[in-house]
């Protein structure tokens, strides 16, 4: 009785993923206070500061690859948000005042955000433009490359302008709106977990 020769014995190559080089891992500056969640990412070379009460949501992004990120006292970048400008563009810094909101999944590569402003969900400020105190930028609205937003501006429509006369003209209702964001961001500090740490 002759027994069958057994099969060659198949080889799968094991497929492992390509190494990839390392995450730049930028210095970072983070309150103590503020909420950097797990998912989240914060990449680049220069400089990131985070003040205090600043919450960053998952899957936001902060990139510092070719230029510093200031993300000033109450501010929360809600996910798929990205602050910053991609590697391999133009050096551009970006500032982000106190009590600003943006939403998700908005673009910021302008040089600065004034307090208290609202960008709106899927809303992009481009390239050094520079957004004054109180605006709003509307959903998937944009603020054009190097473009200059008065204080108080409200960006909506295919791109009108006009100035909220209410917001400006009225300190309570400015009041109200900074507490509104307190608010949100003290129930925020509750529901997203905390892995700043890693980023230390």
């Amino acid at each position: 009785m002759t027994s069958k020769p057994s099969p060659a014995p198949t080889t799968r190559e094991k497929r492992t993923p390509a190494e990839q080089p390392p995450v730049a891992k930028p210095p970072c500056d983070i309150h103590a206070s503020a909420i950097i969640a797990e998912k989240a990412q914060i990449t680049g070379t220069h400089p990131v500061e985070i003040a205090e009460d600043v919450v960053v949501h998952p899957y936001a992004k902060i990139r510092a690859e070719n230029g510093s990120v200031s993300i000033g006292k109450g501010s929360m970048i809600w996910e798929r948000a990205v602050v910053g400008c991609a590697e391999g563009s133009y050096a551009c810094s970006v500032e982000i005042g106190m009590d600003v909101s943006i939403e998700t999944g908005a673009i910021i590569e302008g040089a600065a955000i004034g307090d208290g402003t609202i960008v709106d969900v899927n809303a992009v400020v481009e390239r050094g433009a520079v957004v004054g105190k109180w605006c709003r930028v509307a959903a998937l609205e944009r603020v054009k490359a190097g473009e200059k937003l008065e204080d108080f501006t409200v960006v909506f429509g295919d791109g009108r302008r006009r100035t909220d006369e209410t917001i400006r003209n009225h300190e309570d209702v400015r009041e109200a709106r900074r507490d509104a964001q307190v608010k949100t961001v003290a129930v925020m500090r509750g529901l997203v977990a905390d892995a700043k740490g890693k980023w230390l």
